[in-house]
């Protein structure tokens, strides 16, 4: 009995450690956050189901990125072959179309708006590969295992991810604060 509740907390622990970087992973791939912890939470749900053996251990964390990065290239291959095209709360008409568009054309200066729309000019490879270092933490080396690709290419996926976003704070006319912000965010874990 007491071996069941140390595990329990132990994969408690594990998902409240986890599960929002693995929503903001999955989200880097999938673009929709109703898919993306839907994505997670199954996961979830088979390790504690089949994997349990791997909770309290480092595997868990390779196992979770790597399912993670899996399911989600399913989940994408599945919806290239729906017909059905799901809303994106975006299907406004009228004066909410003018409203919608006046708000884009606002300068931004919000970091987070900022950072996502940095991060979209990323090639996809790329992109997770930052995203894995910058946002999830993990090693160059834990990145390269965990996308079965060697060291060198995240070196060099890295480079060009930094590269670029130091062209999208050059190309914007931002607030001083806002440029600090991304670049604090850019070279954090360098």
């Amino acid at each position: 009995m007491q071996k069941n509740h140390s595990l329990y907390q132990s994969f408690q622990q594990a998902f409240e450690q986890h599960y929002e970087p693995l929503c903001q992973y999955a989200f880097t791939l999938v673009k929709e956050n109703a898919a993306c912890e839907d994505i997670v939470q199954e996961i979830f749900l088979r390790v504690w189901e089949k994997k349990q053996d791997l909770v309290g251990t480092e595997a868990l964390r390779y196992y979770l990125y790597t399912a993670t990065r899996n399911n989600c290239l399913t989940y994408i291959e599945k919806s290239k072959k729906s017909v059905v095209t799901p809303l994106n709360g975006h299907e406004a008409a009228g004066e909410d179309t003018l409203r919608l568009r006046e708000e884009a054309q606002k300068p931004e200066t919000d970091f987070d708006t900022l950072l996502a729309e940095a991060l979209q000019l990323l090639p996809p490879k790329c992109r997770e590969v930052f995203v894995l270092s910058r946002v999830n933490k993990l090693t160059y080396q834990q990145i390269a295992e965990t996308l079965q690709i060697s060291v060198k290419t995240v070196e060099n996926q890295m480079g060009k991810a930094l590269k670029i976003l130091r062209g999208f704070i050059r190309g914007k006319q931002l607030p001083a604060m806002a440029v600090l912000l991304l670049l604090a965010f850019m070279f954090s874990g360098a």
